[in-house]
Formats: structure tokens, sequence, C-alpha cells
């Protein structure tokens, strides 16, 4: 008996040896940039000696999740629960990292399209972090008690996120540290960059499609408005709330799957539309009364308990119940059933086509519009000239699908006047991805006549550098 616990415990510390021995760690003075807007979460990874070249890129949200596996390739979309009840914004959170660690496992997935033998446990060594959060400004400052202690927000976050990192296999040197900014900062260094530039821009105006109405000026390099929204609560603001008016309110106040097949419901093919979205059919299936997420972080037991008490509860029997009264995430949801190419399992053609068009007709009336206000109150102010006289640019911010991106600018090249048009920039999906890392590598770089670790190879030193 104790001769085979003696083999039991030695075949052990082979498999725990040889599993070290095998895992690999790739390093590439590789920097992690990750932009946390109020609904969702984006990462690319990059090398700063060659930040054009992103190596892997992947997106999380309430309402779905992504990985890119090419700049080329359209990227896929699942089923995401991870992460209901966890805004990006600073102001609300005071729970564990659950986008940034749902964003980090797709960035995996996403990074063996690089390095194809990356496995599991295999180490990927980041140089830098830098990450861009909505609220920041604000809150970052607030306390927050947790456990026996008081913490700033920022202290907290960047606590969980370095914790993450490290349970996912990503490691950072220990004289590194994260480092957190607000998202309008992040997003103003890469409209700065502006695809095929060499230099960066000091003059332009920019809206953030990823809240579809959100527009920002920048003039002689520095940041002249946070945000301009020209009274709009912003596209996916109204669209929500025209959703919720038009569709969801005609709903019972606890509705099921099931309820689609026997109500006798004007707007029919719009909700099975909706219906048949990936995550809906997920949430339907998550019993009541239990957390909304249960991630597995890799904490432990006990502590995973303690942030468990955090985690908001499933107080409803559909997805749709719960959109009632959360207009961004109903708007959310909307559009990402308008960039979906193809028809989904358990609809007819007919009812996801007649839904698909009502759906879009509903946003030509309501995010369309509010960008279209945001680019005539810009444009209101001053287009101004560059030094060759040409308008300055106006950069379309976002990353939206291929797809999409056209499907949007059909619809503003009907409305908006021909001034407009002619300076507008539309970045597309692999290039949005591109100088989202050039900007964040930016940001974290110092000057090398100012660094004090200039002289060593591979590596760089973090910094405040002005946009």
């Amino acid at each position: 008996m104790r001769l085979r616990l003696v083999n039991s415990v030695v075949l052990f510390l082979l498999s725990v040896f040889c599993s070290l021995a095998l895992a690999k760690t790739y390093s590439d003075n590789l920097v992690l940039v990750v932009y946390e807007s109020n609904a969702e979460v984006n990462m690319v990874l990059a090398s700063a000696d060659n930040p054009e070249k992103v190596l892997a890129s992947s997106v999380a949200s309430p309402v779905h999740v992504t990985y890119s596996r090419s700049k080329d390739e359209e990227d896929y979309y699942e089923a995401s629960l991870t992460g209901m009840g966890h805004p990006g914004n600073l102001v609300f959170r005071d729970s564990e990292t659950i986008l940034f660690a749902n964003a980090l496992d797709n960035l995996r997935k996403s990074a063996r399209f690089h390095w194809l033998d990356l496995k599991d446990d295999d180490t990927i060594k980041l140089d830098a972090v830098f990450v861009g959060i909505a609220g920041y400004k604000d809150h970052h400052k607030k306390a927050l008690v947790v456990g026996d202690r008081v913490v700033f927000k920022e202290q907290y976050i960047r606590e969980n996120m370095e914790e993450v990192l490290k349970l996912r296999h990503f490691q950072m040197s220990p004289d590194k540290q994260l480092q957190m900014d607000s998202d309008t900062r992040l997003m103003a260094k890469l409209a700065k960059q502006k695809a095929g530039e060499d230099v960066e821009l000091r003059d332009l105006d920019f809206i953030q499609l990823t809240t579809y109405a959100i527009g920002y000026r920048i003039r002689d390099g520095v940041m002249r408005h946070d945000r301009v929204t020209y009274d709009s609560e912003g596209g996916d603001y109204e669209y929500g709330v025209a959703i919720q008016v038009f569709f969801l309110d005609q709903l019972p106040a606890a509705c099921t799957a099931s309820d689609f097949d026997t109500l006798d419901l004007r707007h029919v093919p719009v909700l099975k539309a909706m219906n048949a979205m990936p995550t809906v059919d997920v949430y339907r299936h998550a019993p009541k009364g239990e957390y909304l997420a249960y991630p597995d972080l890799g904490y432990s037991k006990a502590e995973q308990a303690r942030l468990n008490t955090t985690l908001p509860t499933r107080k409803f029997n559909h997805l749709f119940v719960r959109l009632k009264d959360r207009k961004n995430e109903a708007g959310y949801l909307g559009f990402w059933v308008l960039q979906q190419n193809k028809v989904p399992e358990g609809v007819t053609e007919k009812d996801w086509y007649a839904g698909q068009d009502t759906l879009t007709q509903c946003a030509k009336t309501t995010f369309i519009p509010a960008i279209k206000r945001v680019v005539e109150g810009l444009s209101e102010q001053g287009i101004g000239k560059d030094k060759d006289g040409a308008n300055l640019p106006l950069i379309m911010v976002g990353e939206f699908p291929l797809g999409q991106t056209a499907r949007m600018r059909e619809a503003l090249n009907e409305i908006l006047s021909e001034e407009d048009l002619r300076r507008i920039v539309w970045l597309k999906p692999h290039e949005y991805r591109q100088l989202l890392a050039k900007a964040g590598i930016k940001l974290v770089r110092r000057k090398k006549q100012e660094s004090p670790c200039a002289s060593k190879s591979g590596n760089f030193c973090f910094s405040a550098d002005p946009l």
C-alpha cells in the first residue's frame, strides 16, 4: 500500500515536471492593448517592434464573443452569458473582471492562428499592458470596500486583471505594472494614427462607432471636447428604446420561448429573428435564480466564494424580459441581429428576412440619425482645412464587421452632405485593430531619450505621454 502511494506521488511529480518541461514561453516584446467601453472589451496583441501586425484579437460582451483568425476574415460570433450585469464602465465595476477574462480566453484562441503550436499552459510573456477603460477619468479614485480593506477602484480592477492574466499564463515582468487610463484617450490616440499615415494627425474629428453617436474633436494635437453628442443619448440607446416600444413591450411580463408559438403578435417576424440569436438561446437554458455569470477564473474556492457575493443572479426566464429595462443591451442585441449574414437554425427564411428588414428600418430612424446629428454638429462648428487646403478628416472609428460597415455607410450616404461624405475616413475592421495596437503601444512607450531603460534590447518603459 505504501509502495503504491509512493509510486503515485512519483508519477504525479513526473507528470507535473514533464508538463512544465514541455510548456513553452512565447516572447517578442509583446504588448496587450485593451479597450473597455461601456458595453464590451476589445483586445489586441502585437509586438512593439512591429505594431501594425496584430498577432491576435478578441471581443467579449454580454451579447457576443469574437476572436479574429486573420486580418481578412470575419470574426466568429457565439453566445456569451459571461458578463451579464458587468458593464465595462468603471463607475459600475464592483466585481471581478469577467469580460476581461472572457476576452483573454478568446485572445488565446486567436493567437493559435499565429503560433500554431500554442498550448493552454504555454506562457505568453508581456512587456506591457495598456487598458483604456470607460469611466476612468471620474471614478478611478473612488473608494471601494473589499473584504476588510478600502481600495481605489482603479487599484481593485488592476489587481483583478493582473491576477486573471497570471491565471491565463500571460506573464508580466516583475518590474512592469498594468497601466490604466481613460477610453477616450486611447480612442483619440487611435484616431490620430489614421490608416495609411506615417505621422499622427493634429487636426481631425472622429466618431466612436462602438456607441454609434459619440463625437470628438482634436485640434492642434489636443482633444478639445471629451464627448460631443448634440442632444443624442447614443444610437444604441435610441435603437434599444425603439425595440422596446415596438417589439419587446408586446411580450408577456414573464415570457418564454414558447410564447412565440402561441401569441398573436403583430411583429412576430422581428421577435423570431431576435429570438434566433445564440445568446438568447443560451440564456433561456440558464436556471432562474442562479448567477448570471459564474466564470471559471481560476481563483481559489475561498476567493471565488467571496467574489460571488458581488455577482447578480438571474431574475428572468427569458433574455427579452431583462431587455425591457436595459435600453443599451436591447439596442446592442438588435444591432448584432443585423450583422448576421445567414439564416440561423430554428427560424424560417421568410421570418428572418422580414425581421431583418423591419430592424433595418428601425435602425435608420434611430442610430443612423444619431450619427448624422453628430456629424452635422461637428461640421457646423467649423471643419477647418489642413495645410494643403483639404477638409479635416472625419474618422469613423469602430470594430464592425465588413458587411455591417457597408450597410451603415450606405445609410449615411443617403443623408449626409457631399462635403461631409468627402472627408469621412472609414476604418476597416483590420485597420481598427492595427491602429488600436499602434495607439496603445505609443501610450506605454517612453521616448528613448527620456527612458532609463532605453539601452535594454527588446524592452521599453511606461510613460504618461501626451496625446
